[in-house]
């Protein structure tokens, strides 16, 4: 009788396993901004920030992240949009901050992250750190390999 009941239990242990399907990766969502800011009235300022940018108000621009920041304290697409302006402003170590503080709130997306690292490569480029610009394009290059079965 208990080997009986010590086969059935294997049986259905057996069963169970055969029962599982494999893990499959799910497909990275792109990351927007107006995703990662939905609902919160952080959106409307990244917008005001753009415009801003885009009619060559930097200052402005800078201001309205900065009180986005205030209510998305954690929204990397925030991050890496001081960066990139801190960039264009030419202050590629306010933008290698920027860029590196988005990098640990990031999403996990391989392709957001990926730029992010470029920006870094960017930034450290044009402070004269080619090693440290050669390392951020790696951990780029990393992120864009597909993944290996």
């Amino acid at each position: 009788m208990v080997q009986g009941l010590v086969r059935l239990t294997l049986l259905a242990v057996l069963l169970a396993g055969c029962a599982m399907q494999p893990v499959q990766e799910e497909s990275q969502q792109p990351v927007t901004a107006a995703q990662q800011l939905q609902g919160s009235p952080a959106l409307s300022l990244y917008d005001h920030a753009r415009q801003a940018r885009s009619q060559g108000n930097n200052s402005a621009a800078e201001r309205y992240l900065e009180r986005a920041l205030t209510m998305a304290p954690d929204s990397s697409w925030l991050y890496r949009e001081l960066a990139d302006l801190r960039l264009s402003e030419g202050d590629p170590h306010g933008a290698e901050g920027f860029a590196l503080r988005a990098l640990r709130l990031a999403p996990d997306n391989d392709a957001f992250r990926a730029g992010l690292w470029e920006l870094v490569a960017t930034a450290r480029s044009r402070q004269g750190d080619e090693q440290g610009a050669r390392a951020a394009r790696d951990n780029a290059e990393r992120l864009r390999q597909p993944a290996s079965a």
